[in-house]
């Protein structure tokens, strides 16, 4: 396990370099987000590489359902934050029911839309229509939780600091198999390596298309400690996540996932 902490502090040092604008290197901002307490409202957003594309659920003054959208481009970190921006345009077309006449669409641009990451699962949205400002302070809308059990081949990569003794800080990393059990919001993973074998468990929460679980850990060499996983994303072929944590020995962080294992 102390291998698999140093692999950890890897991942953090990775994730604690300068981002750069794409969203292979910053958190995932595709989800929809709203205010719970102003349900009725809200915005779409879906990333890809350093544009996000936000379409907007809002009404006008009639109360009357507006459509508006915006391609925000990637400003790269403002301050601890992570800032898109662009121009925000409202557009008018053809009624839905009958053929559809891409001449009949009429575009404008009405103002300007920005999105402030500010955490993992929050965020400022702030945008101005034809010269009214509005900064709305949103968060992730979770329809259904993952479920992320399943047998993976994979590994972590951690960086290791804070050590003692001193010769454990680096770079750990391992490779193997992952078993992971996830029922509601308990979660658990068994992981077997080459150079190591630990289990994991904590309780596991949805935000969005995120999920996060804290918990403790133990090793077969001794090693435990506490983990936090966030930043999990499940598809079709496996689960990734950000993992931090720290043991008797170390503090680290890194990089935690897998592929399914093929039946």
């Amino acid at each position: 396990m102390i291998r698999l902490l140093r692999l950890t502090l890897l991942a953090c040092a990775i994730f604690a370099a300068p981002i750069v604008p794409a969203s292979t290197k910053t958190t995932d901002i595709t989800d929809m987000w709203w205010i719970p307490t102003e349900s009725g409202w809200g915005v779409n957003v879906i990333l890809q590489y350093d544009v996000a594309f936000l379409t907007f659920f809002i009404y006008d003054s009639s109360n009357t359902p507006y459509w508006v959208v915006a391609a925000a481009n990637f400003q790269g970190p403002s301050g601890a934050d992570l800032l898109w921006s662009g121009d925000l345009f409202a557009t008018t077309g053809p009624w839905f029911g009958g053929p559809f006449d891409p001449g009949a669409v009429a575009t404008r641009k009405a103002g300007t839309a920005s999105f402030r990451l500010t955490s993992i699962n929050a965020a400022e949205l702030t945008y101005i229509i034809d010269g009214v400002a509005v900064i709305k302070s949103v968060q992730r809308q979770t329809w259904k939780s993952e479920i992320d059990t399943g047998s993976y081949s994979g590994g972590y990569s951690f960086r290791n600091t804070g050590c003692t003794p001193t010769s454990l800080n680096g770079i750990q990393e391992d490779i193997g198999t992952i078993d992971v059990s996830h029922i509601g919001g308990s979660w658990s993973a068994a992981f077997n390596g080459t150079l190591s074998s630990c289990m994991f468990g904590g309780t596991y929460s949805q935000a969005g298309k995120l999920g996060e679980v804290s918990g403790n850990y133990n090793c077969a060499d001794g090693t435990a400690g506490t983990f936090d996983l966030v930043e999990i994303t499940g598809t079709i072929s496996g689960f990734s996540g950000r993992m931090s944590g720290h043991s008797q020995f170390c503090q680290w962080t890194g990089t935690f996932g897998g592929v399914v294992r093929s039946q």
